[in-house]
């Protein structure tokens, strides 16, 4: 479902005047706006309506950017110079429209340059800060201020082992997506349930690397996107390869592959599955989750409260470890009606959790990617 701010906004380009997908420009309306030429009269009406845009284009750091520059470069505010009217080019502006403010340290130790972005994610604008030292010409990092992501799907957004992802990536190559886990320096790993936001905020990275590439090296950048498309392309996406990931605290902890699997002690459970569609009759083979945990590593009964099971479209469902190690409960089934699962593309060899008191289906999570653990408390 598109977000409500999103529509408006979307609405709302069709009648302001401006580029597709950049920031609107209020002190621009005037030449398509106003009913007359801009004399005296014309020019204050521009004034005024360059008003509230004046105060959105102030480029002084807020005590919270200048908290997070501490932080992040142990700097203080106080030291840093403001580029932003120098660097920012109309040009720059509108192939990076995420970059609100740049500023720059530079002393005998060291040359830093601090980003302020504020790319959108599913709900709105994250907001940003990101520094880049210029003599390695790799980040030093990232905090991020605030943001409008709902809670429940981004609990992981402000931890260390994510934000701590973004340090010491080489400016000059422009970071990507990764679903599961990551193949080059440049990939970031989505949190889970999230790839929206996490593709917002690698977007507001970019940017910021796109203005250092431009402004600082002398090359030509592309364009970065401050909005995330919401509609994938054709191909998008995580595929199902037969095995399991078990992930938590954004790290993979193991993969089980589909042989292994079928060598833990299988089960066949028969039942009847009642949806809006009407009610489907199945019979089952696989085995417990809690086997597949123990193979795994005996420990994460112990040390985890939830799982997640997580789909290729994200799907996700909750379950808490106590209903995961009761008998007879959750299982990895991997043959429905003597058949071999289909993949999402119709291939052989899916996987699909199956909670056997859930006879609607809620929980099922068809074409299983991988389990997240989270502690107890991780849900709030």
């Amino acid at each position: 479902m598109t977000p409500l701010w999103l529509a408006v906004k979307r609405r709302a380009s069709a009648w302001l005047p401006g580029q597709p997908g950049q920031p609107w420009r209020p002190w621009r309306l005037w030449r398509s706006a106003l009913p007359w030429q801009p004399g005296l009269l014309g020019l204050l009406a521009t004034l005024l309506l360059m008003l509230p845009a004046c105060g959105a284009a102030d480029t002084a750091l807020t005590e919270a950017e200048g908290a997070a520059v501490s932080s992040i470069c142990g700097v203080a505010a106080s030291a840093l110079e403001d580029i932003s009217r120098e660097v920012l080019t109309q040009e720059l502006s509108g192939k990076f429209p995420a970059v609100d403010k740049v500023y720059r340290h530079q002393d005998q130790d060291q040359d830093l340059y601090v980003f302020v972005v504020s790319p959108v994610a599913y709900n709105g604008p994250v907001a940003m800060v990101l520094a880049i030292d210029g003599e390695t010409g790799k980040s030093v990092g990232l905090q991020i201020l605030s943001h409008n992501e709902t809670p429940h799907y981004v609990r992981d957004m402000e931890s260390a082992w994510f934000t701590r992802r973004f340090a010491g990536k080489p400016a000059e190559l422009y970071l990507r997506l990764a679903r599961l886990k990551a193949n080059s320096e440049q990939d970031i790993v989505a949190i889970t349930g999230a790839t929206v936001t996490t593709e917002g905020v690698i977007n507001g990275v970019n940017a910021a690397f796109g203005v250092y590439q431009e402004a600082v090296l002398g090359r030509i950048a592309g364009d970065v996107p401050y909005m995330v498309r919401f509609e994938p392309a054709e191909g998008d996406g995580p595929t199902e390869t037969g095995s399991l990931a078990i992930r938590a605290h954004g790290l993979v902890l193991a993969e089980i592959g589909m042989g292994e699997l079928k060598e833990l002690p299988a089960v066949k459970r028969t039942m009847s599955i009642h949806s809006s569609a009407g009610t489907t009759q199945h019979v089952f083979r696989g085995t417990l989750l809690s086997h597949v945990l123990d193979l795994a590593d005996p420990s994460f009964a112990e040390r985890f409260g939830w799982v997640l099971a997580v789909g290729v479209d994200d799907y996700l469902s909750h379950i808490s470890m106590e209903e995961v190690l009761a008998e007879n409960s959750v299982y990895i089934m991997y043959e429905d009606n003597g058949e071999p699962l289909p993949k999402k593309n119709g291939e052989p060899g899916a996987l699909r959790i199956v909670v056997l008191d859930d006879v609607f289906g809620q929980r099922f999570t068809n074409y299983l990617l991988e389990i997240v653990l989270e502690n107890e408390d991780a849900l709030g």
